[in-house]
Order: C-alpha cells, then structure tokens, then sequence
C-alpha cells in the first residue's frame, strides 16, 4: 500500500479489515497487517506492508517494492499533487521489477470531501479512470476510508489484477494482534495475496528481503491480524 503522506493508505486498510476509522492522523513509517480468507476451500494469506507516506529512506522504499507481489496505490481526490506521486511510484515499481506486467489498483481516496464541497476536487474521476484502466491498464477504485464505501471493492480489485478468482464477503471475524508465524510468509507484499504454491510468475523474496518483512513484524507488536472469507 503505497502514497504520498496523508492520503488514508492506512484508514483504508483498518477499515477494510477491522471496520473501524480514525479521524487522528498518524505518521505510518511501516506496518504489517495480515488477512485470512478461504477462496473455493483454499486458504489464501493477504500481508499487507503499510507504507511510509514520507519516504525518507529510498533503500527501504525499493525494497518494499522488490518484495512485493502487487500494489495499491492510493492518492488524494483533494490533492492533485498526491496523483502526481502515483505516477511517480508506478514507475518506479515498473524499473525495479523490469516489467511492466505487475498487478496495480490506483485508489482515489476521500471522495466523500469532493461530494460535501465540488471545488475540492483536484482529481477528475472520468479522465483519471480512463487513464489508469486503458493507458495504464491498471485497477481504478474511488474511495471512502471514512464512509467505508468502495473499501471492499479495493480488494476485489486487487485479486481481480491478480488473477484470482474470487467472490468477497466483508464477514470479518476479528482476530488483532495474534502471534507471527515464525517465519515470514514467501507472499508478503504491499498490498499482495500469496499462496503456498510459488507459480513462475510471482516473485519470491531474497534472504535479505525476508529478514527485512521479519523485522517489520516484530517492530508491528505482533502484526495486525483478521481473517476475512473469500467464498
């Protein structure tokens, strides 16, 4: 889950996995949270590394994203400046994983400001979706982390980019703070689903990746957990 500071990476993923929302803002410098869903009888790990909007360690950044397997990337509907960021971050993860066939979801967040006053808009909804879903061929969501309206749909979108097939129920079952597994997932990602069966096309962290996941869990108290089903 990656954005410029601000934006609500970290209100969207509290309210898809935990339906809770804070109107207080705090600085994300990392955080794992860990799903669970079943798809068709098969258990299915979501981690989510909750990024740091202010980017002051360029290493980290490019780690974050060679050890991911897909991205939400998440701008402000208010802010033109933070779609700008966007542009910027995708092509950063096409140049650090060589490809440009890596599964993307462009959020717009905080579209319930837009609908309270119009002139707050900076983002233009149709002419932005166009450009992500035909120029970019990428996912489009605009968003609420507030009003909780078209968090889910991030989601789906996310194992639609993925190819994974799906049908999402929001029953969340709550399960915070539980303990790590002892080693770390070979799927984490900023917003990516991993299985135990590696296919050719996912990329599996290096050593030095998965000690660097390791240490973002342990500083995370344990990780936020939840389980979702995906039947």
């Amino acid at each position: 889950m990656m954005g410029a500071a601000k934006v609500g990476k970290s209100s969207l993923i509290t309210q898809f996995l935990y339906s809770s929302f804070s109107p207080k803002y705090k600085r994300t410098v990392e955080e794992m949270h860990h799903g669970h869903f079943s798809v068709g009888g098969v258990n299915l790990t979501l981690d989510i590394l909750d990024t740091s909007g202010s980017y002051e360690f360029p290493a980290m950044r490019a780690l974050s994203i060679s050890s991911a397997d897909a991205f939400i990337l998440v701008y402000d509907v208010t802010d033109s400046s933070t779609f700008e960021e966007v542009k910027a971050i995708r092509e950063q993860i096409h140049e650090i994983k060589s490809t440009t066939a890596v599964p993307i979801v462009v959020v717009g967040n905080k579209n319930d400001l837009s609908e309270e006053d119009e002139d707050l808009r900076q983002v233009a909804r149709d002419t932005t979706e166009s450009m992500v879903t035909v120029d970019w061929e990428n996912g489009f969501v605009e968003a609420s982390a507030k009003l909780n309206r078209n968090v889910t749909q991030i989601f789906k979108e996310l194992l639609v980019q993925a190819k994974i097939t799906y049908n999402l129920s929001p029953a969340l079952r709550r399960r915070r703070r539980q303990s790590l597994p002892q080693q770390a997932s070979t799927g984490s990602s900023s917003g990516a689903p991993s299985t135990p069966q590696a296919t050719p096309s996912v990329h599996v962290p290096s050593v030095a990746q998965l000690q660097h996941l390791q240490q973002i869990q342990d500083k995370s108290l344990g990780g936020k957990r939840n389980s979702c089903i995906l039947s």
